[in-house]
């Protein structure tokens, strides 16, 4: 049990890194650059024990600090999802800046794959969405953002709680965010090392005016 806690607890720690932190609107790009942003400093990513990978697509601007950024293929499991967009809204990765011809630093859109694996084996299972419920991209036609949020769920996997960890930059739809995860999402809850049902944490973004390509087969 104390096992378990320690490893949710750590899970909602490192995806609070993006409490409160809006996401910036991409700029459109007034130059193509000729030598691509490079990763200058990286925290490291935390394993939570899920194999999966996520496709990212980011906009980083003329510092070389990432503005803002969107999961354009998932990795089919909410948190991982959630877990990345937090960790690039805290800040945790930063770039040299793009170059234009002429030298300059200029914004521009880098695309990546991360790809995490189980770990190391263990008993701990830890609470799943099984029903998945998000606003209808077309009531949204000219947006294009996301609401991490986590949840905080009893030994039934029922929600209890949530909150904003990463912020859509709308109020709005930060609030129907968390009442749409609060009222329709479910979740199988977690389990400890000897297999009983515990209260635990978790945490999933909602997608306004798009939807994230799924996962692929191979």
């Amino acid at each position: 049990m104390k096992k378990t806690s320690m490893i949710l607890a750590a899970i909602i720690i490192l995806l609070g890194m993006g409490a409160l932190m809006p996401q910036a609107d991409a700029a459109v790009e007034e130059h193509r650059p000729v030598q691509p942003p490079q990763v200058v400093q990286r925290a490291p990513l935390y394993n939570l024990g899920i194999e999966g990978r996520v496709h990212l697509n980011m906009y980083v601007d003329a510092e070389g600090k990432v503005a803002s950024a969107q999961i354009i293929q998932s990795s089919g499991y909410p948190l991982l999802d959630a877990y990345m967009l937090a960790y690039f809204h805290a800040g945790s990765v930063t770039f040299s800046p793009a170059l234009d011809a002429a030298g300059q630093p200029v914004p521009c859109y880098v695309r990546q794959m991360f790809s995490f694996s189980k770990g190391e084996e263990t008993q701990i299972k830890l609470a799943e969405a099984v029903k998945q419920v998000q606003p209808k991209v077309k009531n949204y036609p000219d947006v294009k953002t996301q609401t991490v949020i986590s949840a905080k769920l009893d030994d039934k996997g029922k929600v209890q709680e949530t909150k904003i960890l990463v912020s859509s930059g709308n109020e709005e739809y930060d609030t129907a965010a968390a009442e749409l995860v609060q009222k329709k999402w479910k979740f199988s809850p977690a389990h400890d090392a000897e297999g009983k049902a515990v209260a635990s944490g978790t945490a999933c973004v909602i997608y306004f005016g798009y939807l994230p390509d799924p996962p692929s087969e191979s």
